[in-house]
């Protein structure tokens, strides 16, 4: 049974052993790499940014990437944190295989009306 990020925050805060949720709240985890140092919370939200002096010397374009790598770096380790938080309320399910993605098939120009082309 596949449970949604909802139902585990709300299992967390039913527990009976009271302060999963302000302890789920204090999660943070941090990156850092080329000038840049990154904090976010269990759910991904930049909480911290902090430059080097030169970071922003940068291009604007390869200072985003670096904020969006270092906060999906830091994101993956908060998501860890939470999963170990909650382990005795997770499910003991086999991880199985992602399913492969399917491509939608190429739409003709008939169907290229306002309502769909843009989607």
């Amino acid at each position: 049974m596949t449970r949604t990020a909802v139902e585990l925050a709300d299992d967390a805060f039913a527990a009976p052993e009271p302060g999963y949720g302000a302890r789920l709240a204090a999660i943070r985890a941090s990156a850092a790499d080329d000038g840049v140092s990154v904090v976010v919370d269990l759910h991904g939200a930049l909480v911290d940014l902090r430059f080097d002096r030169w970071a922003p010397d940068r291009s604007p374009g390869e200072l985003a990437e670096v904020i969006r790598r270092l906060s999906a770096e830091a994101g993956a380790a908060a998501l860890r944190q939470g999963r170990e938080l909650l382990g005795d309320l997770l499910p003991d399910e086999p991880r199985t295989a992602a399913r492969p993605r399917r491509r939608p098939p190429e739409p003709d120009e008939d169907t290229l009306v306002p309502a769909t082309w843009a989607t």
